[in-house]
């Protein structure tokens, strides 16, 4: 393998490593909070010959978004030529940053959307708002309404929305930013 071909396997492994480094950190900051905040963790046993094991049934949702995010990162820096760090320019630089904090941001948002819009002091400043704007209060009593049904799930329910609205955002923007990074290298 050449200097060159190297330096880009490593910068391709260190970019993956950050990325769902990030992905992981944010991921269990959420879990973190959820079970602080009453989330019953449940374990299942599983026997292998002797051997006891206990394995964290929501550990498992934590390593699906990691296997997302490690194929959601794979699937963007493939579309994207990386060649070694001096000599890749500002724009290819631009463009990889760009797509992982497109990817970072839509996963995040995804994530703690339904915590959000869970929450009472959500709620109070949509009350809050259509007080001051008393035409968007129709509109936003039929939004209430309608998300009603999904505030009162459980916690494990609001988890496993909330692990797979994430997991989808990284797979959509992943596929978007690869489509529109291989219609810029057929225009060239």
């Amino acid at each position: 393998m050449s200097r060159l071909g190297r330096a880009g396997s490593v910068r391709t492994w260190l970019s993956l490593a950050l990325f769902v480094g990030i992905v992981a950190l944010t991921d269990y900051l959420l879990l973190d909070y959820l079970v602080s905040h009453g989330l019953e963790e449940k374990f299942q046993s599983i026997s292998i010959g002797t051997f006891q094991l206990s394995i964290p049934i929501i550990g498992l949702t934590f390593v699906g978004v990691l296997i997302v995010a490690m194929a959601a990162w794979l699937n963007i820096s493939g579309t994207m030529p990386i060649t070694a760090l001096r000599e890749m320019s500002q724009l290819e630089t631009t463009r990889m940053l760009r797509a992982a904090g497109l990817a970072l941001f839509f996963f995040t948002a995804a994530l703690f959307t339904p915590y959000i819009m869970g929450s009472s002091g959500f709620w109070v400043q949509v009350s809050s708002l259509s007080r001051s704007i008393p035409q968007l209060a129709g509109s936003l009593q039929g939004f209430y309404s309608a998300i009603q049904p999904v505030m009162a799930l459980d916690a494990i329910a609001k988890l496993a929305i909330s692990q797979n609205l994430a997991a989808g955002a990284l797979v959509l923007v992943s596929g978007l930013i690869s489509h529109y990074q291989r219609r810029i290298r057929r225009t060239k």
